[in-house]
């Protein structure tokens, strides 16, 4: 970390992280260090620029003007920083200790580069932080490290190290905890030194505006660590995501700081409380008593609440997305209408069977509609009986997204069994006839044939987005063919994101058969999953002409058993980008 008293370190000092950065691709160059009187000194190297050559060091160069400019720094900046947000490999999304770095590095090689760049480039490093490490070690090693300390040199720091946690702690706006590198005990000991310094002030971090706390199951149940949050929480905390994975076996210390959260940061508009699904402890008293405090709630993800509380949160008309979760705890029943300012309603349940309940007391006019059904303890009857309920409790017109997750009863995550799809199965879903998006991709399509697309597809005329089985863990042989794509693309023209399965094997037609009314140019990229092909020269032409702007193909990568039908779809994918680019359209 920066430490103005010390000797600038390297920018991987400054990072934590690996020295490599985007800088290192730029040519090696001269920045002119500029005082406020507007007097130019002489250049100043870029840390990065090590090995230049004498005559180069002689050589002067000017910044571009735009990046004299504060806005245009922090823009640029910014962007930066969100290099960092994309995992580093598809197969790792969702991974918590996973992230790219270049981001980092980058920003604290810029820190370095020159004045200007110092305080837009340590504002954007310390803006969102992953764990509470990088402020551990702002401090003293002493108060952190393994070696043995007296218990008084551990709890001791001076003014320097206060001002230098204040210098940072004052840029964070995001933070994600706890440590991954401490023990609890370390991290208590740290923060409450910090905050018993005669000139230190709760919360520690003054400008946090989002926190997410994460609990490790076992880990932080030996090693406590939710009590941690009374040290950040404050009036400018608006987002609160808590995990608490633990429940209900949090220590007196953690009750008493989820008992005060509502005091602690009384502005929040937007709480997630994540439970785990196999507890049979009902939180929902507790978390009634929290949210009822807050008046200006407009996202809220929890478990079932109370009458009173959801009858509270209507009349406040300020919800706007609502998620419930229904673990395997005994639930309160809700009866009643939705709030009116609700858009987007998410239901959560171990079994199909639970959700049905739930809906059959409530009523609604969502534009969002999404499902997450446990399907260990569900059968096809009780979805398809899910299904059914829908069209009686959530209003027709004004319905424009579904979605469907089929995951695990017990654990928190996916399922490894699906359900297969068939006509009867959707057909309650068809009253709702202004759908825009609609994803059921973790089921099975083998029970829908040509006919049952086109029924669909005349069914959802706005449909912009649909999504099915190409993600069927199943993987079982679809009955459709291009057929069934080619009515979808004539009964939905607007529609822009394609997941489907089908049998590439059979029925391709002919160019001469194709209609030519039946072209979509929104279309560059669909998915196909673990659907079939043989003649890719016939399926490069059919898909070419339905579709023109096509130019990539997903097929599923997890079975090496299918490693020839990728391979033939990575063949129908070449044959489309070069049937662009031979007309001038670039590919990449």
């Amino acid at each position: 970390m920066l430490d103005p008293s010390s000797k600038a370190p390297e920018a991987s000092e400054l990072s934590g992280e690996a020295p490599s950065c985007l800088l290192v691709r730029l040519p090696t160059f001269y920045f002119v260090k500029r005082h406020d009187a507007g007097t130019v000194n002489h250049a100043q190297k870029s840390p990065l620029s090590c090995s230049s050559t004498a005559s180069e060091r002689h050589t002067r160069q000017l910044m571009h003007r735009a990046l004299l400019l504060p806005e245009i720094v922090r823009l640029i900046f910014a962007f930066v920083r969100e290099c960092d947000d994309s995992p580093i490999d598809d197969n790792l999304v969702g991974h918590a200790f996973i992230h790219k770095t270049i981001g980092k590095s980058t920003l604290a090689s810029l820190a370095r580069t020159c004045r200007a760049f110092h305080g837009p480039a340590i504002d954007e490093l310390w803006m969102n932080l992953e764990a509470l490490d990088p402020l551990i070690k702002l401090m003293p090693r002493r108060m952190w490290t393994k070696k043995h300390y007296p218990p008084l040199v551990r709890t001791f720091i001076r003014k320097k190290h206060w001002l230098i946690f204040t210098k940072y702690a004052s840029r964070v706006k995001s933070l994600r905890g706890p440590c991954c590198g401490f023990p609890a005990a370390v991290q208590h000991r740290v923060m409450s030194t910090i905050a018993g310094y005669s000139k230190a002030t709760l919360p520690l971090l003054p400008n946090l505006t989002e926190i997410a706390w994460c609990e490790i199951r076992i880990f932080h149940r030996q090693e406590p660590c939710v009590s941690l949050l009374r040290y950040f929480m404050g009036p400018s905390v608006t987002s609160v995501t808590l995990k608490l994975y633990c429940w209900p076996y949090h220590i007196s210390s953690e009750t008493a700081v989820l008992a005060d959260l509502s005091k602690l940061c009384p502005n929040v508009s937007s709480f997630t409380a994540y439970f785990p699904p196999s507890s049979h402890n009902d939180p929902s008293q507790e978390v009634g008593a929290i949210v009822r405090k807050w008046t200006n709630l407009r996202t809220l993800r929890s478990c079932a609440l109370p009458q009173p509380v959801m009858d509270q949160l209507g009349s406040q008309k300020t919800l706007q997305s609502l998620a419930i979760e229904l673990n395997n705890s005994v639930y309160p029943a809700y009866t009643g209408q939705l709030p009116d300012t609700i858009h987007t309603f998410s239901l959560g349940g171990s079994s199909a069977i639970l959700c049905t309940r739930y809906l059959s007391n409530v009523y609604g006019a969502p534009s969002t509609l999404g499902l997450r059904i446990g399907v260990d303890d569900s059968t096809l009857d009780d979805v398809s009986e899910l299904f059914y309920t829908l069209p009686a409790h959530l209003d027709k017109n004004a319905l424009r997204s579904f979605s469907v997750e089929l995951t695990s009863s017990y654990w928190i995550s996916r399922s490894t069994e699906t359900f297969q799809l068939s006509l009867n199965v959707l057909r309650p879903l068809l009253v709702f006839r202004f759908l825009r998006v609609v994803d059921l991709d973790l089921f099975s399509t083998e029970g829908l044939d040509d006919d049952a697309y086109a029924t669909m597809a005349q069914a959802w005329p706005a449909l912009e987005s649909i999504a099915l089985g190409t993600t069927d863990v199943s993987k079982r042989h679809p009955q459709a063919t291009v057929h069934a794509l080619i009515s979808l693309l004539k009964f939905c023209p607007n529609l822009r994101v394609l997941r489907l399965t089908f049998d590439g094997t059979t029925c391709i037609p002919e160019a001469d058969n194709i209609p030519s009314s039946v072209v979509n140019t929104q279309i560059t990229e669909i998915a196909v999953g673990h659907s079939p092909v043989e003649d890719i020269n016939a399926m490069a032409t059919c898909l070419g002409l339905l579709m023109p702007s096509l130019r990539r193909v997903l097929s599923a990568r997890t079975d090496r058993e299918e490693l020839d039908s990728i391979e033939r779809w990575e063949g129908v994918e070449r044959m489309l980008s070069c049937s662009l680019r031979s007309q001038g359209i670039n590919t990449d």
